[in-house]
């Protein structure tokens, strides 16, 4: 009997999954991870209310619990990584960061350490073989498909990892829930839950934990004209349209932040803001490449979609690998706000074939 290790993170998607896999007959356990710094040196992580939710329902299935504290790995994966990007004019994707390094780096091993075979989380989407190797498709509800933050899963991880929430969707998940009596059947969803306990600014903490990461300037027009000065670049990224407070006569985005300066170019024309080639670095790719059948090497080119946003609608594009973990995509539509630090993901229709972080 394969035993498994759930991520259970309170939420009603773990609680179900680790429901699921029971029932399937596999050995199941669940981890909590405490992933934040404490605010205080009494802070418990045994009182933590995720804890406890986590707790409530391993308990109502009769399975063993664990609290896994690693804000150590997470402040160096995470924190300052979100920290160096703001600092870089960059605007970060912590989940993309969390999944790669933390919950299936960290916690995989955590996992493998108690004896696990495998690791399930929550995440809807599915993991399917192909080619032998353990792949990551897109999840069977659109509207909670994740598989756009696991991109960065690397294939010796994917292969110790089950989902069973791919094939459902969320309502049908909440009802398996509430039959069963858990705690958290109908409670609501969280985004970015694991900044939660620092309020809606979390930049206020990366800047009091690693120190300045950003500077006050100015809003200008690219014939260098000064509309109004910001207190710093750090609340603005690509794209945006909303809050910005300058008057061009027409709606205003932001084009680009310079970090040497601090300033912010601003436009009202709208392709401006947009790009059809996208360099991304960092990549991570996923079994063989679709054009070759052989492995991913710097020159090759593909044929797929690829969108450079979550939930994005997938668009035609041609990518060619680079040298040093970087990939060139030159999309057959414009893109609009290609935004340096989030990430671009490329897909053969369900599947995911890779990507990396923008870099412009």
């Amino acid at each position: 009997m394969a035993r498994v290790a759930v991520g259970m993170s309170g939420g009603v998607d773990s609680s179900v999954a680790a429901l699921l896999l029971l029932e399937q007959g596999y050995d199941v356990f669940g981890v909590t991870l405490r992933v934040l710094p404490p605010l205080s040196n009494d802070y418990d992580p045994e009182k933590d209310e995720s804890v406890l939710r986590a707790r409530a329902v391993a308990n109502k299935l009769g399975i063993e619990h664990f609290v896994a504290v690693c804000d150590d790995a997470f402040t160096d994966r995470v924190l300052k990584r979100c920290h160096d990007d703001f600092a870089g004019a960059r605007t970060p994707n912590p989940c993309c960061y969390c999944n790669r390094y933390v919950k299936f780096g960290w916690m995989l091993d955590f996992a493998l350490e108690h004896g696990a075979d495998f690791l399930s989380t929550g995440h809807y989407v599915n993991v399917k073989e192909v080619g032998g190797v353990r792949r990551l498709f897109k999840g069977k509800d659109r509207a909670k498909d994740q598989s756009y933050f696991l991109f960065g899963v690397p294939d010796s991880a994917m292969a110790r990892v089950m989902t069973p929430l791919g094939d459902m969707e969320k309502p049908d998940v909440r009802a398996i829930a509430a039959k069963h009596g858990f705690v958290n059947a109908s409670a609501s969803d969280s985004q970015d839950i694991c900044f939660d306990i620092y309020g809606e600014d979390y930049t206020n903490f990366l800047q009091e934990r690693f120190g300045a990461m950003t500077r006050p300037g100015n809003f200008m027009t690219a014939d260098g004209k000064i509309l109004k000065s910001h207190e710093g670049y750090h609340r603005y990224t690509v794209g945006q349209r909303k809050g910005l407070g300058v008057a061009l006569g027409v709606p205003a985005f932001v084009q680009s932040v310079n970090p040497e300066t601090g300033d912010i170019l601003v436009t009202a024309d709208k392709s401006a803001v947009s790009a059809s080639e996208v360099r991304i670095q960092n990549c991570e790719w996923h079994g063989m490449n679709p054009a070759t059948g052989a492995a991913y090497a710097a020159g090759d080119t593909f044929e797929c979609e690829g969108m450079v946003r979550y939930r994005q609608r997938p668009t035609r594009c041609m990518v060619k690998i680079l040298e040093n973990g970087c990939a060139l995509a030159c999309f057959e539509q414009s893109q609009f706000a290609v935004t340096p630090g989030q990430c671009a993901v490329f897909y053969d229709g369900d599947m995911v074939l890779g990507g990396g972080w923008i870099v412009r």
